[in-house]
């Protein structure tokens, strides 16, 4: 069965910053949060099935082989606040690590990515987060792509954080670039654990069990695909955009409005810009469907 989108990652230097950025755009921000095994600290911002992580203090990563591969981001490597990785759902780390290893790829040990967590009664908590990256080397380390397991689900998911202003309900799907098809699609093959839906010489999309969608598209394609400017970054591969479903677009409007973000608007799709974002291009619409995709993007 194919794989959920369960997280998406936005590598950041500055965690507070970044946290009031996407207050601005409408998001309910939980505070800061510290993984005591990683070393890292983050605010997570809550769906319905999945989830958005802001992630910082990449100095403090206990893990030499993690600090070295988001701080190159940052200091060896152009390219700054943006979208970094993806997480998939799993249910058994340790299966899909053997499955992994008898494809031919590399990916690390189960890591224990807990962290602290209010719950809304104001109790005290912590997750139950297990987490495995199946590691990509440079040039095409951003599309490293990882599992989560969830041990404790309660602790991911409860009110009043899954309810937002803009009126976000759920990541609907992302968009990556690549410049080599043949070298990307096979890797993200294994870790979805399915074909892609479409392919065509410029785009392939691929569906998740739970309806998200991943799509990615060459350079060429890219260019018609968005209503904002695409940051320009010297990686082969790397995740672009997030597109996320409301439950009133109106609402979302006015959030943005209020929360002085500038945006596009086009055929039901507000599009936000990357540096309003952290890095990411944002984009909301009450249909998460792919047939909601601009024609530029459906070759």
């Amino acid at each position: 069965m194919s794989r959920s989108l369960d997280h998406v990652i936005v590598s950041v230097r500055d965690l507070d910053a970044a946290a009031e950025a996407y207050c601005r755009l409408g998001f309910a921000v939980m505070p800061r949060a510290v993984h005591h095994n990683l070393g890292t600290a983050n605010h997570i911002i809550q769906f319905h099935g999945n989830y958005f992580e802001l992630l910082g203090d990449f100095h403090k990563y206990a893990d030499p082989a993690m600090r070295e591969f988001m701080s190159a981001r940052f200091e060896g490597e152009p390219g700054g606040d943006g979208l970094s990785m993806l997480s998939l759902s799993c249910t058994d780390l340790a299966a899909d690590r053997e499955r992994l290893i008898r494809l031919g790829h590399t990916p690390s040990a189960i890591m224990n990515s807990a962290r602290e967590v209010v719950l809304a009664d104001g109790s005290p908590d912590a997750t139950a987060s297990s987490s495995m990256l199946n590691w990509r080397a440079a040039p095409r380390r951003w599309s490293t792509l990882f599992y989560s397991f969830h041990g404790k689900p309660h602790t991911i998911w409860f009110e009043p954080w899954q309810t937002h202003p803009n009126t976000v309900q759920t990541l609907a799907g992302i968009t990556y670039c690549s410049d080599d098809f043949a070298a990307d699609v096979p890797y993200v093959n294994d870790m979805l654990c399915a074909e892609p839906a479409e392919r065509t010489a410029q785009r392939c999309l691929w569906q998740t069990a739970q309806g998200e969608w991943l799509e990615m598209l060459n350079p060429a394609a890219l260019s018609a695909r968005f209503a904002v400017p695409v940051p320009a970054t010297p990686f082969a591969v790397w995740p672009v955009a997030l597109r996320y479903r409301v439950r009133n677009l109106g609402a979302c409007r006015q959030a943005l409005r209020d929360g002085g973000v500038p945006f596009v608007e086009h055929a039901g799709l507000i599009t936000v810009a990357a540096e309003h974002a952290a890095g990411a291009i944002s984009e909301f619409s009450e249909r998460s469907d792919t047939s909601s995709l601009p024609q530029g993007a459906r070759p």
